[in-house]
């Protein structure tokens, strides 16, 4: 088996769901190939860290919005009624340059549509690509991922209270932070998801934390297919990848996100969850 066959498989081989003898074809491979070992371990990372937490439990507002959402259903499951009486419908001539100018009109359309679509998302696949490579060196030298993320975007140094002139809302770091951090600098950046605020702060001891404060709907492109898990973080539903000896966690605020690169432990990304909501 190569590299791709036995990465689609990690996860049933971890969970224990695969046949005896694709399970002895996955391990046979992973024993002499680093690389996929490696990303097996990355689950067992995950799984230790998932260990942590408890099943979540839905709450009465859970439960209200889903009677809600069936409420509204039952609205559209009536049947229509059918007329009674004779249907009488009137048609009108249309001239053939009428239709042939809607066609047009349509195909030109579905045309862009599909253009814009396929250009979103090839900006959207280079996104990840490019932020996968500032999450792998920011496990390494945090001020040489902030050079490439820089370079890589249009982006504007500001001081907190004015990052709200860009983005039309306080980011969260406004409001202060824990006394062991210190807020070194707030860059308003341009990505292809959506214009971001990211917050680069120091620990007591010089060490670099990230946050960045967004308002895109999905986290896919942020984290790609990187092993990932979700799990209750002071009452937030927190996304949580492992990156090596860091963890990077991201959860809503609101109508937003926000995304912390590099915290030490659960009890850091605990402590910031908190703070910061």
């Amino acid at each position: 088996m190569n590299c791709s066959e036995v990465q689609e498989l990690l996860s049933a081989y971890y969970d224990g769901e695969l046949a005896d003898d694709q399970k002895s074809d996955v391990s046979t491979h992973i024993n002499t190939c680093a690389k996929c070992a490696e990303e097996l371990a990355g689950f067992q990372k995950l799984s230790r860290i998932s260990s942590v937490f408890s099943e979540p439990v839905p709450t009465q507002l859970i439960w209200s919005q889903i009677k809600e959402q069936l409420d509204q259903q039952s609205i559209y499951d009536d049947p229509i009624t059918k007329p009674e009486g004779n249907d009488r419908r009137v048609s009108f001539p249309v001239p053939w340059s009428f239709i042939l100018a809607a066609t047009i009109f349509v195909a030109a359309g579905i045309g862009w549509f599909t253009y814009q679509s396929w250009f979103a998302h090839g900006e959207h696949d280079n996104f990840t690509a490019e932020f996968g490579h500032y999450l792998d060196e920011f496990r390494h030298d945090p001020d040489t991922a902030q050079q490439i993320l820089l370079a890589k975007y249009t982006n504007q140094l500001v001081a907190p209270n004015q990052a709200s002139e860009y983005i039309g809302y306080r980011p969260s770091v406004t409001e202060g932070l824990p006394a062991e951090y210190t807020l070194e600098s707030t860059h308003v950046i341009k990505m292809p998801c959506c214009i971001c605020v990211q917050s680069i702060c120091k620990r007591s001891d010089g060490s670099t934390l990230a946050i960045f404060e967004h308002d895109d709907e999905e986290l896919t492109e942020w984290f790609g297919d990187r092993p990932s898990i979700t799990a209750s973080c002071k009452d937030k539903q927190c996304c949580l990848v492992e990156l090596d000896e860091q963890i990077a966690a991201s959860w809503k605020r609101g109508s937003r996100h926000i995304t912390l690169i590099g915290a030490r432990d659960l009890e850091e990304v605990n402590k910031l969850v908190a703070w910061l909501n």
